[in-house]
């Protein structure tokens, strides 16, 4: 996926929309809230946190959407080149979560980019980092977050594969 600079402040608006549809209360006090943050190498990035409604003051339940995106060329589209999609159930004490990062290291040691973290009790693992597939985009995670969230029955970890 590419998108303008321009189309990139559309997409980060509606993905906090997409969270607020769910009921997530956004933390705007976060210093760059719904802000894109051009770095020194020209890569723009955005970190976007909120609060599941589960009843509870303060909210026990939090869901973080960030990404990185770099320049193709110079004047160019941006492509996603990081992401990381996490849900902390403090509640339920089960954390999940989808990240691409550290691309060259995951490449090298386990020949793909993408991984899953699934923690239940939270800091409790089968293993470091999970197999996965590629989230399409931050809708796509933040789907895929929320449906873990709002699965009646805990999801499993254990069943997953796992990496290392």
């Amino acid at each position: 996926m590419q998108l303008t600079g321009e189309a990139l402040e559309g997409y980060l608006a509606n993905i906090a929309l997409l969270l607020e549809r769910y009921g997530v209360a956004l933390d705007l006090e976060q210093d760059e809230a719904l802000t894109l943050v051009e770095s020194d190498s020209g890569r723009l990035s955005f970190s976007v946190q909120g609060f599941l409604p589960d009843g509870r003051q303060p909210p026990q339940a939090i869901v973080q959407v960030r990404e990185i995106w770099r320049p193709t060329s110079a004047g160019g589209p941006y492509e996603r080149a990081d992401y990381a999609y996490e849900l902390l159930d403090h509640e339920r004490d089960f954390r999940r979560a989808f990240h691409l990062h550290d691309r060259d290291v995951f490449v090298r040691r386990h020949d793909v980019v993408v991984h899953e973290h699934c923690e239940r009790p939270i800091g409790n693992a089968p293993c470091a980092h999970l197999s996965g597939f590629p989230v399409r985009d931050a809708f796509a995670g933040v789907e895929r977050l929320l449906d873990a969230w709002l699965e009646p029955q805990m999801p499993a970890c254990d069943g997953l594969p796992c990496l290392e």
